[in-house]
Formats: structure tokens, C-alpha cells, sequence
């Protein structure tokens, strides 16, 4: 009877175990972080913006641009706003055209609604609704040098 009981007893650390390692893994899953600590969806290199690159949309997202992103981004997206950290400027340029490979739309959404920690990029997803990250993904990607 005994060795029964030790014999469940450790089964049911064991399934206790596996669960927490599963729940962990399921969440990492969900939502992993980037080598530069981005936290991205899985769709994110597949995720299209569903707005349109037109004038209402680009003066949307512009407005929300100056409000939220241009103390850090600077005025007109290089980098240099009273907010930036400067060892990261080259990371804040947003007109970089060797970058778009690795920005493309869904990316960048997924940057403003989550944000990261170093170099500090605010998580937005509390501030704005999901068609006012759209417009500033917009708006930001028409900074981008060609």
C-alpha cells in the first residue's frame, strides 16, 4: 500500500510538472519576444493592414503620429525627438529604407501595440483602438525613404 501511495504521489508531480511546463510553453507560444525584444503575433509577417494609404487615413495617422510617436521618432520620423534615446537613434529612424524587410505592416503593428522595454518603445494597446494603430502604421510607413 506504501509504495502504491509514493507511486501516485509521484505521478501527480509529474503531471503537475508537465502541466506548468505546457501552460508556460502555450504562453511563450502565444506571444514570443524577438531577439530585439519585440513581443510579435505569429502572423505578424503575414498580417496586412486593412486601411487604404489614402489622404483620410495618412491625416489620421499623422495626428496620432504627433501625439504619440513624434517625441521619441522625431518630427519627421528620423529619430531625433526630445524623447529619443540616443544610443538608439538608428533603431528609431523610421525612413530607413533598408529596414522595410523587416517592418513590414503587421510587424510594425505589433511594435506599437506591444512595445518593448530597451531601446523603450511604449505599448500602445491600452491607448489606441486597433484602426488608430493601422493609421499610424500607415502614416509611418509613408516615412520610409524610397
Amino acid at each position: 500500500m506504501r509504495n502504491r501511495l509514493m507511486w501516485i504521489a509521484t505521478l501527480l508531480g509529474a503531471v503537475t510538472i508537465s502541466t506548468i511546463g505546457l501552460v508556460g510553453s502555450q504562453a511563450t507560444a502565444q506571444a514570443p519576444a524577438t531577439p530585439a525584444g519585440w513581443i510579435l503575433g505569429d502572423d505578424a509577417d503575414e498580417k496586412k493592414n486593412p486601411l487604404t494609404a489614402d489622404a483620410p487615413t495618412l491625416a489620421t495617422g499623422k495626428a496620432v503620429y504627433k501625439d504619440k510617436c513624434a517625441g521619441c521618432h522625431g518630427p519627421a520620423g528620423l529619430g531625433d525627438g526630445p524623447d529619443a534615446d540616443p544610443e538608439a537613434r538608428a533603431d528609431m529612424d523610421l525612413t530607413n529604407p533598408k529596414r522595410a524587410g523587416r517592418n513590414p505592416d503587421g510587424v510594425v503593428y505589433y511594435k506599437v501595440l506591444n512595445g518593448r522595454r530597451r531601446p523603450k518603445m511604449p505599448a500602445f494597446k491600452g491607448e489606441l483602438t486597433e484602426q488608430q494603430i493601422w493609421s499610424v502604421v500607415t502614416y509611418a510607413q509613408s516615412l520610409r525613404k524610397k
